[in-house]
């Protein structure tokens, strides 16, 4: 069930998009296609010993022990998210949150420190 605050939220964000795209005359729809999308995980870029990635490179499983907040399995997905769309969708199912519970989910960058979690700026 959708909150009123989330709606509020995804409002925000939409207007803002709008807002953005209306004032660029330099965005073109045309170019999505120029632009590769994400498909699947990028298995050479991610945080080593701590992921066993799935052969079809769609899920993936963190098997370090945590014993303190820089061990982290961190995987990024083959392609960056496309930034010449208006709205770019992707979802995720966390099948098992572990002991602790903390997962983080973000964006992040090629130079991105694989050993951190997405939003960790220390």
């Amino acid at each position: 069930m959708v909150t009123n605050q989330q709606e509020q939220i995804s409002s925000y964000f939409l207007e803002q998009a709008r807002l953005i795209a209306s004032s660029s005359a330099e965005i073109d729809t045309n170019d999505d296609e120029d632009e590769p999308l994400p498909t699947e995980l990028n298995t050479i870029n991610s945080s080593g010993g701590f992921l066993v990635a799935s052969t079809d490179k769609l899920s993936v499983q963190y098997t370090g022990v945590n014993l303190h907040g820089h061990d982290v399995g961190v995987i990024q997905a083959n392609y960056p998210a496309p930034v010449k769309r208006l709205v770019y969708y992707f979802e995720m199912t966390v099948k098992n949150a572990g002991t602790k519970g903390q997962i983080a989910i973000g964006f992040t960058n090629e130079s991105f420190k694989m050993r951190r979690q997405p939003g960790f700026f220390h």
